[in-house]
């Protein structure tokens, strides 16, 4: 969510011309992140002024914006506090501004929570549940880009980096979920479209209440479990000196209030956690370019994959 690409004012305010929407007042860049760029938008309309966010797409095909816009509208459209994109005046989701895939989506309201709750986690594992049962039936469809094809190829990458021992423990986790994804138990395994980021700063909250659920730039179709695995390592570790079980459980009891884990589900659930520290430790790793120092701090996620390898 840095804001990568910049631009004038005036180059915005002629973009905004097909949503016709108003006058533009302002923009400000959203610095929090490490991928696409996102701005907050204010634009008065005889005297009322409503706040926007775009989104310009730094590493997302022209391609995959589709699937993305119509997931937000699909989701957005059964209920839960997903921003939907706007349409042009020709009736336009998926946009062109700076030569990249631009979207725009109004501001919901709310505040990324800090001290987390069971209680916010009970919400948060309700709202999950709904949003993968809201996705089914959606006519697009993506592939997970972060497979283990993907991982494979990344963990030689940074293996250089490492330690043995650590090198091993990232290899022997890839091997596990490669073999997962070719077994015969993983049928049993629910498969959908997921969230795929579904981190605290991914979400809004007003006054106890969830009223936003955003960034949905990294949605696919995978194994639903494995979107639960990426919100407990967020949602219920308690500054990483171990989880809260409390949250834990609440977090699940949510869940299963909408759509009941299956068994293998709950027994793969810890497996799944320690494939989802790896996926995120090796995006913060690539996050600072083939030179540059990681955007975030990769070690919290390697330190996350040891304690939850003991």
């Amino acid at each position: 969510m840095a804001a990568f690409t910049t631009f004038s004012f005036d180059s915005l305010a002629r973009y905004l011309i097909m949503y016709e929407l108003g006058e533009l007042v302002q923009f400000t860049p959203i610095t929090q992140g490490i991928e696409n760029s996102n701005y907050f938008i204010e634009i008065s309309d005889q005297s009322i002024s409503t706040e926007y966010v775009l989104t310009i797409a730094e590493d997302i095909s022209f391609d995959d914006m589709p699937f993305f816009n119509d997931l937000m509208t699909q989701i957005h459209h059964r209920g839960l506090p997903v921003p939907h994109p706007l349409q042009t005046l020709d009736g336009m989701t998926g946009t062109i501004f700076c030569g990249k895939p631009t979207s725009l989506v109004e501001r919901l309201p709310g505040h990324h929570p800090t001290d987390i709750t069971p209680e916010y986690c009970l919400q948060i594992g309700a709202a999950l549940a709904e949003l993968h049962e809201s996705a089914k039936g959606l006519k697009r469809n993506r592939a997970n880009p972060y497979g283990h094809t993907w991982v494979n190829q990344t963990l030689e990458f940074v293996t250089a980096r490492l330690d043995g021992p650590t090198s091993a423990l990232l290899a022997n986790i890839a091997k596990q979920y490669q073999q997962l994804e070719s077994a015969s138990h993983g049928e049993q395994l629910p498969k959908g479209i997921i969230h795929g980021d579904l981190f605290r700063d991914n979400t809004l909250f007003l006054d106890g209440e969830l009223s936003g659920i955003i960034d949905f730039y990294h949605a696919c179709e995978d194994f639903l479990v494995l979107d639960i695995a990426i919100c407990l390592n967020d949602w219920c570790l308690d500054n990483n000196v171990g989880f809260s079980e409390e949250r834990r459980n609440a977090l699940l009891q949510g869940y299963n209030q909408i759509r009941v884990l299956t068994a293998t589900e709950q027994d793969m659930l810890v497996m799944f956690q320690r494939y989802a520290a790896l996926r995120f430790y090796l995006t913060r790793e690539l996050s600072g370019g083939a030179k540059g120092e990681p955007l975030k701090n990769p070690d919290e996620f390697l330190d996350l994959l040891k304690l939850l390898s003991k």
